[in-house]
């Protein structure tokens, strides 16, 4: 039993189709039914699809009455018994009739393999996908993604990749799919940064493992779906090292590049506004503003600065400070904020204490908003806003080492002075909510603010005695014993870093320039003045 044909269908009749009447010999079966009818006359109908094509149809009654047209499909239909003896109607694509009996013949061939044992059911399922194109395949691969509850930033990332890449290798069916045509597409993207490249390499891979069937439930790896591919073709795609080459290298800011800062976001709104920008006093700060103006600008610069400040003393990236709402914060004797796992870069929710001063001025700032209000109108173009501030407070953006200021970098300045200040490593990673602590303190730390001279003078004194005065010691134990009693590295109890006979004093690291604003419990006094307070309305 194997047969092609074109299906036969009824649609609704086409409001703008044309009726016409003709005249047909009738079919044997018709004339076996009707012997004297020689002739039918039937209503043919005649329209243009959606793209301008001719189509005809002939009109006929409906079970309902109502008035269909029945049309040919444009491809062959083939239909035959499969493998496991289950009659099956696929399409064939073809326009041709002789193409689709070679269609035909190839699907019964495939057929009596499965039968005498020669295939597999799994062969020929991925042997249909292959006659799918890579785009519905990309496609459903995203699907799983957004099913998985991945970022939908991050999913459209992934499908722009796609297509770039895609387009450059000439991806079009899974057969297509190639490492080697991939690794020369990106080397040859000379402005790839490695960490770019990095997000080609993983993406295909993952890909390539989701077409052989792998599925990831939770964390656990499973090789439960739907396999259109028997191996994965990026398999062992290598990747570069992101430290060798790294670009846009953020900078941590010193103690004054942070104060600066919030002191010119708070100021420049107003400064721009009485600033004169074209005639003879140009450059001068003579324009008339309003006092209901001003205000409005005082609390302009006085939420930019108080953004900052959340950024350097909370760790947020900018898209969780974007999304932060007044409910998310709790100011009790130990203030916090909560932040969402829908918001988190990670995923899991975290929660994140305040410190006490930053707590006050949070919660001055929200004291009018409702519950659901985000905390911080954040505007889309904060980076270019950020690069006037800085310019207005004289700091440069890029350093010597090519180290860049963005709003990335006031994350690398939570952990850079937590470094410095003396908080333990661990503790540095819980506030910065890292998996590895490795990162937290490499690349999240910036060596240069570390005052290496104070750690130094925190190694205990080893005094040289010259040998004459080594002779005459000899004996001073037996004739003057010590008065105290010595710890295991001979240093005095109460007298860190000294040896008995130093007169030197311990210097602390908290009196050293790069920490200044820590108090004695490791925080960093950044504290906010609104600007004219007599006539603004602004948290002091």
């Amino acid at each position: 039993m194997a047969s092609i044909k074109r299906k036969t269908t009824t649609r609704p009749l086409p409001q703008a189709a044309t009726l016409t009447e003709r005249r047909r010999r009738t079919t044997t079966k018709e004339l076996r039914a009707n012997p004297d009818q020689a002739t039918i006359v039937e209503t043919v109908a005649t329209w243009k699809d959606k793209s301008g094509k001719k189509r005809t149809g002939v009109v006929v009654d409906g079970a309902d009455g109502v008035r269909r047209v029945r049309v040919q499909s444009d491809t062959y239909y083939a239909k035959f018994r499969d493998g496991s003896g289950v009659v099956q109607e696929v399409a064939t694509g073809c326009r041709d009739k002789q193409a689709a009996q070679k269609k035909l013949d190839d699907l019964l061939s495939v057929a009596d393999k499965v039968r005498v044992g020669s295939l597999t059911a799994a062969d020929v399922q991925i042997g249909e996908h292959n006659r799918t194109p890579l785009a519905d395949h990309i496609a459903g691969y995203l699907a799983e993604l957004k099913s998985r509850g991945v970022n939908a930033d991050r999913i459209k990332t992934s499908e722009t990749r796609f297509q770039a890449a895609c387009e450059d290798c000439g991806f079009r069916w899974l057969r297509d799919l190639n490492a080697e045509a991939l690794r020369k597409w990106l080397r040859g993207q000379t402005e790839m940064s490695p960490a770019t490249y990095n997000w080609h390499s993983a993406l295909w891979v993952a890909f390539g493992w989701w077409l052989t069937g792998r599925r990831l439930e939770g964390k656990r790896q499973s090789q439960t779906g739907e396999r259109r591919l028997t191996s994965n073709p990026f398999e062992g795609f290598g990747k570069r090292n992101e430290k060798d080459d790294r670009r846009r290298i953020a900078r941590a800011l010193t103690l004054d590049e942070m104060r600066g800062l919030l002191g010119s976001a708070k100021r420049r709104p107003v400064d721009d506004a009485l600033t004169v920008r074209r005639g003879k006093n140009r450059g001068q700060r003579v324009a008339k503003v309003s006092d209901a103006r001003t205000a409005k600008l005082e609390r302009l610069g006085f939420e930019r600065a108080l953004m900052y400040k959340t950024l350097i003393l909370t760790g947020l990236r900018a898209n969780e400070m974007r999304t932060l709402r007044k409910a998310d914060l709790s100011f009790g004797d130990l203030p916090f904020l909560v932040l969402r796992s829908s918001n988190e870069k990670n995923r899991k929710g975290s929660t994140i204490p305040l410190r006490s001063d930053l707590a006050v001025e949070l919660r001055e700032w929200i004291k009018d908003k409702e519950p659901s209000d985000l905390v911080f109108n954040v505007p889309t173009g904060l980076l270019r806003i950020l690069n006037r501030d800085l310019e207005a407070a004289g700091i440069e953006k890029i350093d010597e080492r090519d180290g860049r200021i963005h709003l990335h970098a006031m994350r690398h300045s939570t952990g850079t002075h937590l470094s410095a200040a003396g908080v333990a490593p661990r503790t540095a990673q819980a506030v910065m909510r890292h998996s590895d602590i490795a990162l937290t303190m490499n690349t999240y730390t910036d060596e240069r603010l570390l005052e290496t001279s104070v750690a130094v003078e925190l190694l205990p004194s080893l005094p040289i005695t010259p040998r004459d005065t080594e002779a005459k010691s000899s004996v001073a134990p037996t004739v003057a014993p010590a008065l105290y009693n010595s710890s295991q590295n001979g240093a005095i109890p109460g007298k860190r870093g000294s040896m008995p006979g130093s007169d030197e004093k311990q210097k602390h690291p908290a009196k050293h320039g790069v920490l200044q604003g820590f108090n004695q419990s490791g925080r960093q006094d950044l504290n906010l003045r609104p600007l004219r307070p007599e006539r603004s309305a602004l948290p002091g």
